[in-house]
């Protein structure tokens, strides 16, 4: 939906305060970028967005692994959506999964090298994309106001009640 469509906007459900605007352009605009994102890096490495996210957090990770736990959480899964996930990847040997050392009744996730071949080509498309869709649209100062404003609103929805 654009601002010039005014039939369509007339019909608008989510509201017509600043906020409510705002709400449904961050809400379309996110899904529209992770749609083109998802399908771009899915036609070039065969890795979903959500795959490619979870490689991307155990190679920053010390050691390149994490707790699933820890995992789940810092990728806002359910434990049966990681746990999927992870066999998916480890099935392709991306990431192998194994009893945590320091606590045997966990199990965590450790990037493989076939991981980390797959994660570094990945990355360059990824990162590729992100400098056709997302730079071209702000300057320096937009970046920095709007990482204030998510950081702002990550904060809200992490004090809020579930």
């Amino acid at each position: 939906m654009t601002p010039a469509e005014p039939s369509i906007r007339k019909r608008d459900l989510t509201g017509f305060s600043p906020k409510a605007r705002a709400w449904r352009a961050f809400f379309e605009t996110s899904a529209l970028i992770s749609d083109r994102m998802e399908k771009r890096l899915h036609a070039v490495t065969g890795l979903k967005l959500a795959e490619y996210n979870l490689l991307l957090l155990l190679a920053e990770a010390p050691d390149h692994q994490l707790r699933m736990g820890e995992l789940a959480d810092r990728m806002v899964f359910s434990p049966s959506r990681l746990s999927y996930q992870a066999k998916s990847l480890a099935k392709r040997g991306l990431i192998e999964r194994c009893i945590d050392e320091n606590d045997k009744r966990g199990m965590t996730a450790q990037l493989t090298e076939e991981g980390r071949r797959v994660f570094a080509a990945a990355s360059a498309v990824h990162a590729q994309h992100i400098k056709q869709l997302f730079h071209p649209a702000l300057d320096d100062a937009q970046a920095e106001q709007l990482q204030g404003i998510c950081e702002q609103i990550h904060q809200t929805v992490e004090q809020a009640e579930d």
